[in-house]
């Protein structure tokens, strides 16, 4: 066992150590909470197309109905699609609608972060 290094914190801490920076970007993950209303639009939309499959939930239309105008932005282009191309008017609401609300959890995230007080050390 003369191979195996005795002080394991220091040899892995060392590849960290040569880009400045690269420790933060290591230990700091999203915070959970980005994840939330990606994963609501996603499974808003999953529920809606049940109505498809299950003839008595056809009220969760009124869902879809919720996510649409949620995704202001983006169901302008669904709108334009609806009229000839109703299958890609859809995918393009479940798409590029979960995609915007992740999009806008990060920009939330980074507002969030840039606003948070840094922590100062306290000097005696």
């Amino acid at each position: 066992m003369k191979n195996v290094p005795h002080d394991f914190e220091v040899t892995h801490e060392g590849p960290r150590a040569i880009l400045p920076g690269a420790l933060r970007l290591t230990r700091q993950a999203h915070p959970d909470w980005i994840y939330f209303l990606p994963i609501l639009h996603f499974c808003a939309c999953l529920m809606s197309t049940l109505r498809f499959f299950v003839p008595g939930l056809q009220y969760l239309s009124v869902m879809w109905d919720f996510v649409v105008r949620a995704d202001f932005p983006i169901s302008l282009v669904a709108d334009a699609l609806t009229p000839k191309f109703v299958p890609l008017a859809s995918i393009w609401i479940v798409v590029a609608g979960t995609l915007w609300w992740y999009i806008t959890s990060r920009a939330a995230e980074i507002l969030f972060n840039r606003f948070k007080p840094r922590q100062k050390p306290i000097s005696n």
